[in-house]
């Protein structure tokens, strides 16, 4: 299947000529670091990058980080079930996309606990001050599950001075129920001028269940609640080091309801207690700069159900320690030398043991050449050793070419891998849950996978429209599916396996289009093509295509509106041996944002025209939250 023919959609887009990011931000200024591990400007950073700020967050109905890139080209949404979001990016799975907050990774645990995605939520909305995605495999500088992308959350520095806010809200679902809270406060300053700063963050969202509209007592979208408090110290030693401490518990709460085959409605409920740490030490000398962190991850998984067994529940610690060091050599050369150590450990019934560990050493090095004042060349190289599949090497090559103030032409070639999780490795771990019509075990003799990409991107700028285009393609090996193994006692048993080569190619379109001072147009476009090499098929549950235009009014100087429009093309699903074709569908959504001198307010309507996947197709497997009426405030101190 091809997916490159241009349905009327995508021939709207080539003959408008531009695409997606606003027009008002001086996009070639925009700062990034994630590409580097260093600030660059966005137009030079040596990958492919995508910047959500703030002032875009605020035009969204912001519940958790996958909400936040739902309109950015080259990222798909994916549901887990039960409304549960992961980020998919290009084309790749949700487990291979690496998240990031300032640097650090977000707990593995969720790939151990049926996708939960925990770790999307508690990130405090009004604490963010953009979001950084990296779009293709970065595992030379970030190592394991960089396969298809990095998302990195950067959140605002602490000052002197005190300042704080307050921001609260929530949504309500038209016709049925499912309404939706949040309430969140943050403060930051000094306790002791230019010596000791503190940052705090507390909140709570809670999303009601949204029911089956045509079979009762099945979920569409589960019910949560998520509570959190992060606390934040810097220590400024002197003024070439610093040191910061950082502290955050949080739990998540998830329930959603079923049927079972004596009609009993089932509910299950799902908590996971969570609590991070970190400390670090950064340092700014002379002949360049250092930084060497420790951090970790504490979570426990419980499960309760009103009828029949619960869920085995699970517990996961991660402690990571990371550092690098940076200079200039020779001038033209900027240099990042560095490594990594890190430990995951599982308590689980799940393995006849009762638990395991996995531990993995990297070092890494990367050149950033300047060979010319318009031309630039990344090279990069990790080397991983893995306890348990032994070494893995990850290379990374990236030219940044600008002939002119206006253009800018990219292109490299970069691997990822992904190490299998330790129940994916268990020889002893065998999973069996009420409800399920088969169970799991784990393979010893998986492999890594790997993901051999390649990409070439066009960027032109001028004053009034900016427009780019990126062509790329993966070459995805030993990817890691779950097949038929046995049947024991009358049950199915599938067992983990690696899969031969994957291939996914595509495009991707984005720009903007300043119409006046007040009008501004943004628009972008995807276009994928996959296939399972061993079958020939594409790949379930890749959408072909995806787009986004949105119209902004800057109405004044306080109020901006936006009305937009995103699709989602085409894929396959498949059950049951059986694969389906799942129609392409739209949804509408409008927004507002009134920003006066301490007070801002966000409104609008999501999913406008109150789609309902199930009318469109009795074959989908997941859900899209109703037409909802969302209203938020935030009051700065």
């Amino acid at each position: 299947m091809n997916c490159f023919r241009l349905a009327p959609l995508g021939v709207f887009f080539l003959s408008f000529g531009v695409a997606s990011v606003s027009a008002n931000d001086e996009t070639d200024e925009v700062m990034v670091v994630t590409a580097t591990s260093y600030q660059k400007r966005v137009s030079e950073a040596p990958a492919s990058v995508s910047v959500i700020t703030e002032e875009e967050l605020a035009l969204l109905p912001y519940n958790n980080l996958a909400d936040a890139l739902v309109t950015t080209s080259g990222v798909n949404i994916a549901d887990l079930g039960q409304g549960k979001k992961g980020i998919e990016i290009r084309g790749m799975d949700v487990s291979q996309s690496l998240i990031l907050v300032n640097g650090r990774r977000l707990s593995g645990a969720s790939d151990m606990m049926g996708h939960s995605n925990f770790e999307l939520q508690n990130i405090p909305v009004s604490d963010i001050e953009r979001i950084e995605i990296i779009k293709g495999p970065m595992s030379a500088l970030y190592g394991s599950d960089a396969l298809g992308g990095v998302v990195n959350v950067i959140t605002k520095p602490t000052a002197n001075e005190w300042s704080g806010s307050v921001r609260g809200g929530g949504a309500m679902t038209v016709d049925e129920d499912g309404n939706a809270t949040n309430i969140e406060a943050r403060a930051s300053g000094a306790l002791i001028d230019d010596k000791l700063l503190m940052k705090i963050a507390a909140g709570q969202t809670q999303q009601d269940l949204i029911e089956n509209r045509y079979q009762a007592g099945e979920t569409d979208i589960a019910g949560s609640k998520n509570k959190f408090v992060d606390v934040e110290l810097k220590g400024i030693i002197d003024d070439r080091q610093e040191v910061d401490l950082g502290v955050k518990v949080g739990q998540s709460e998830t329930w959603y309801d079923s049927v079972d085959r004596s009609s009993n409605v089932v509910r299950s409920t799902t908590t996971y207690d969570t609590l991070d740490y970190s400390l670090a030490h950064n340092g700014f000398w002379d002949f360049g700069d250092s930084q060497i962190r420790v951090y970790g991850t504490r979570v426990t998984q419980s499960n309760e159900k009103n009828i029949g067994e619960p869920n085995s529940g699970n517990d996961v610690d991660e402690d990571i320690v990371d550092g690098y060091l940076q200079f200039y050599a020779h001038n033209a050369h900027h240099m990042t030398i560095g490594g990594q150590w890190s430990e995951q450990r599982l308590k689980s019934t799940d393995l006849t043991s009762g638990g395991d560990s996995i531990d993995q050493t990297a070092l890494f090095i990367q050149d950033d050449i300047e060979l010319r004042n318009d031309l630039s060349l990344l090279l990069g190289l990790r080397h991983d050793d893995h306890s348990e599949f032994g070494g893995h090497t990850s290379p990374r090559a990236y030219l940044v070419y600008t002939p002119t103030k206006n253009w800018t032409l990219k292109g490299g070639y970069g691997e990822g891998f992904k190490a299998p999780t330790i129940k994916e490795l268990a020889s002893d771990y065998y999973n069996t849950v009420p409800g399920r019509s088969f169970d799991i075990r784990g393979n010893a003799d998986l492999k890594p996978e790997v993901n051999k990409s390649y990409e070439l991107s066009a960027q032109y700028m001028s004053d009034r429209w900016d427009t780019t285009i990126t062509l790329f393609d993966n070459n995805v090996e030993n990817l890691i599916d779950l097949a038929y193994a046995d049947t024991v006692d009358g049950r199915e048993v599938r067992e983990y396996v690696n899969v031969d080569e994957a291939r996914i190619k595509g495009l991707e379109w984005s720009g903007n289009v300043t119409l006046s001072s007040a009008w501004f147009v943004n628009m972008n476009l995807t276009l994928l093509d996959t296939e399972d090499k061993s079958t020939g098929k594409a790949l379930e549950n890749k959408p072909e295509s995806q787009a986004y235009v949105a119209l902004n009014w800057q109405a004044t100087d306080a109020l901006i509106t936006k009305v937009s429009m995103r699709h989602v093309g085409e894929q396959s699903y498949e059950s049951r041996g059986t694969s389906y074709d799942l129609p392409s569908y739209q949804t509408y959504d409008l927004a507002a944002n009134y920003k006066m001198k301490s007070f801002d307010i966000s409104m609008g309507v999501s999913n406008l025209f109150d789609l309902y996947l199930e009318d469109e197709s009795e074959n989908f497997s997941y859900a899209i939250l109703p037409r909802q009426v969302y209203l938020n405030g935030t009051y700065r101190l």
